[in-house]
């Protein structure tokens, strides 16, 4: 499903970037929004190409004064001719007034103006590229086309929403017609300016880069000059362009840098400012058609990528940023390169991108909702009452707020379960932790916090290493390394695969886990079971600590019962046997009484060594009756019961003047045949004609019994195996008096079980003294001496 789901984020993602870059694409090429782009431009250049105009152009207008002085308009061909002869010092004199009909009133003006441009020498003359592609021109009379060598045309041609913006210098059809600027650099001498331009004649219309506002160029009224009243020397070296001003007379248009003022731009002036341009050589260039398509499909494609891994957050605030970097970086290559590159198209297809993209993830986040939903609902029917009620009919239409709903709803589902499996979890008796896939700790159970307290550990924190949890309960770090290998590589543990050293964890694998023992001395299983995404990838694994020291305890009380009958039982009777075995021939046969006393003595020992074995398991598992117990009475009767036995070897046993009483809570029989094996101990180890002492005495909140012997002693070596199971001391000596080595160890489990402890003080022919201590039950009972 997740391939699934990453396969249809690439399909949208192909088919919303391919909408994207067709929309901007068009709007580029077919200029969608020329107008908004053109406003833009006019904001812009407005602000970011106002310069100084130059100096060696100047205009002389036919104004209204000059209307007023000398009549009206047409004047006389004369008129100029006599302007002209005041002209003689300018560098280039432009007509921007078409001569195309001759005066047929005053023919004999034609031939002054004629003389008059032969005479000056510098005077353009301009004409009218007519037709659609400009390729007819309109050209003055014969007589003046001849007398002057430079002509231009002075077509403006205004944009679709009638503003001046750009301006053909060269006829598209015939590159020999050129403009008017042209022909007055070349009357100027400034012919490398021309022919510069000439090299890229194939270009598009230039833009026009307007000093200014209207007005900024020298205006000198027509009438002014011809009167002489502006000196000859003004013009000298200077452009100057001849054109109409008054109201109602030439022609006007709009251009970017009028857009805030009351008057449109005189096309005189609008000349004025190509003149400028072409001088100076700082047109506004733009890109052709296809080059401007591809830099406006540039942001919006880089943009597309990296939406693919951005938050709708963060594609808002990349869509914000790329809108400032494109008219950014279009106002920074028209201010700084002259270059104007419309960022319209490029702004509309990165405007579109975040509505289309958060549409179409919306819809890709909506529909994986409902598919999980339903994947949901399907793998956990227990829930079906609860979905049923909430998977409304024509759950296809539903709209966000609804879905989201929906999906709380299965969230808090989820948190049940999630609940459930926690509270399950925690409820594991065995310690349980879980590791993730780079054996880091994520999670663990209320048991396994409990066991890391009875450890005196540090306690469990995310992120803990498999390494470190298990040196922390396992003292061995050889075995802990190889527990991980074990773990992380089970199939070559149950395979037989052990590493160089050949110990530890390796040598305890079982088929259901792995065998260790913690730093407490306990017997664990650690199991280990791999965990797995909902996709099958591996992501980590559980360990469950078992404790199995109650099972190892019970495996190895059955091999010492085994052991039991096997040897210690099985030995008397088969003496029985054998003595039964030479009484069948008569030549070996003992007599009937010697049979009888041995048979009589191995039976003896049967039955001493099954009580014993009996006895020592009572006092192990069996139930305890506590009640209240005088412990002077208690020891007086074992000493009772063993006055004959130790009459018969000549053995006193002293019972020391106590407390009367001395209670405890207790099991009267259990304890009574704990004292009494203390005694039978005692006369045991003791050779004839020696004392055993008994004593009680108060210590604190215990009552403390010795049983004093002058045995042979205990070494100290022997000590430390005397209270565990079938040990004996000194076995097979003379004078050992056998046994099955579990008395002492009786001792221990009923003192144990009574809340209380047993030591002893010996050395090797000094004796033993074995003290038991138990808990009062009536700390304020006397404490005085009995009678």
């Amino acid at each position: 499903m997740q391939k699934s789901l990453y396969r249809r984020y690439q399909r949208e993602w192909i088919l919303v970037a391919l909408l994207i870059l067709g929309i901007t694409l068009f709007c580029s090429r077919f200029s969608v929004f020329s107008r908004i782009s053109s406003s833009l431009y006019d904001k812009v250049v407005s602000y970011t190409h106002v310069r100084q105009p130059d100096h060696d152009i100047v205009m002389i207008v036919i104004d209204d004064k000059s209307l007023a002085r000398i009549g009206f308009w047409p004047w006389r061909r004369s008129l100029h001719a006599r302007l002209l002869e005041r002209l003689h010092r300018a560098r280039a004199v432009g007509f921007d007034i078409l001569f195309s009909d001759a005066d047929w009133a005053h023919p004999q003006d034609d031939d002054a103006l004629s003389g008059a441009i032969r005479r000056n020498g510098k005077v353009v003359l301009a004409y009218f590229l007519s037709g659609t592609a400009m390729q007819r021109p309109v050209r003055p009379v014969s007589g003046l086309s001849t007398a002057t060598r430079h002509l231009g045309f002075i077509n403006i041609v205004p944009d679709p929403d009638g503003t001046v913006r750009r301006i053909r210098l060269f006829s598209p059809n015939d590159p020999s017609y050129k403009h008017l600027a042209l022909a007055m650099l070349e009357a100027g001498g400034q012919t490398a300016a021309v022919d510069r331009l000439r090299a890229h004649r194939t270009e598009p219309p230039l833009l026009i880069p307007f000093v200014g506002a209207p007005l900024r160029f020298p205006m000198i009224p027509y009438s002014e000059v011809l009167a002489g009243d502006v000196p000859a020397d003004y013009f000298a070296n200077k452009y100057v362009l001849i054109g109409a001003w008054g109201t109602g007379m030439g022609d006007s248009f709009p251009t970017p840098v009028s857009a805030d003022t009351i008057d449109n731009m005189a096309g005189v002036e609008v000349l004025a400012n190509v003149l400028q341009s072409a001088r100076e050589g700082n047109w506004i260039r733009h890109p052709g058609q296809t080059m401007q398509s591809l830099i406006s499909l540039a942001p919006v494609l880089l943009l597309l990528v990296a939406v693919r891994r951005l938050s709708p957050r963060r594609v808002l605030l990349a869509t914000g940023i790329a809108l400032v970097v494109v008219l950014s970086g279009t106002l920074l290559t028209l201010y700084l390169g002259n270059y104007w590159i419309s960022p319209v198209a490029a702004m509309m297809g990165i405007a579109l991108t975040y509505p289309i993209w958060s549409w179409r993830t919306q819809e890709i986040a909506l529909s994986q909702m409902s598919r999980e939903m339903g994947e949901l609902n399907r793998e956990y029917p227990l829930l079906g009452a609860e979905v049923a009620a909430t998977d409304p009919a024509g759950k296809d239409r539903l709209s966000l707020n609804e879905r989201v709903m929906q999906l709380r709803f299965g969230l808090n589902r989820v948190r049940s379960l999630r609940r459930f499996i926690s509270d399950s979890f925690n409820a594991i008796a065995d310690p349980a932790v879980v590791f993730d896939a780079h054996h880091q700790l994520t999670l663990w159970s209320a048991s396994a916090t409990r066991y890391m307290t009875s450890l005196n550990a540090p306690p469990l924190t995310d992120g803990l290493h498999i390494q470190a949890f298990l040196e922390t309960i396992i003292a061995d770090p050889v075995v802990c390394r190889e527990l991980v290998a074990a773990i992380d590589h089970p199939e070559q543990a149950q395979d037989g695969h052990t590493p160089q050293s050949g110990v530890g964890a390796w040598a305890v694998h079982t088929d259901k886990g792995y065998e260790v023992r913690d730093c407490a001395g306990r017997d664990l299983l650690l199991k280990s079971m791999s965990t797995h995404t909902a996709t099958g990838r591996h992501s980590g694994f559980i360990l469950n600590l078992i404790d199995i020291s109650a099972l190892r305890q019970a495996e190895r009380r059955r091999d010492d019962t085994l052991r039991f009958i096997s040897h210690d039982m099985r030995a008397p009777q088969a003496s029985i046997l054998a003595l039964i075995d030479l009484q069948q021939h008569p030549a070996q046969a003992l007599p009937a009484g010697e049979l009888l006393q041995q048979v009589k003595q191995l039976s003896t020992r049967t039955i001493r060594l099954v009580d014993d074995f009996v006895q020592f398991t009572r006092a192990e598992q069996s139930g305890m009756d506590f009640v209240p117990l005088n412990l002077s009475d208690l020891l007086q009767d074992a000493v009772n019961e063993f006055w004959a036995a130790s009459r018969a070897r000549h053995i006193t046993i002293v019972n020391e003047d106590g407390p009367v009483c001395a209670f405890v809570r207790g099991d009267q029989s259990l304890l009574t045949r704990c004292f009494g094996n203390l005694l039978d101990n005692a006369l045991k180890y003791s050779p004839d004609h020696t004392t055993v002492t008994c004593t009680i005495v108060s210590a604190g909140d215990f009552w403390e019994v010795t049983i004093r012997d002058q045995g042979r002693g205990i070494s100290e070596h022997d000590q430390k195996a005397l209270f565990t199971r079938f040990s004996r001391v000194s076995p097979g000596e003379a004078d050992d008096p056998g046994g099955l080595g579990l008395g002492l160890l009786f001792v221990k489990t009923v003192v144990t079980r009574h809340h209380g402890d047993i030591r002893v003080r010996s050395a090797p022919a000094w004796g033993s003294d074995f003290i038991v201590r138990l808990p009062k039950d009536e700390p304020e009972e006397s404490d005085e001496p009995s009678l």
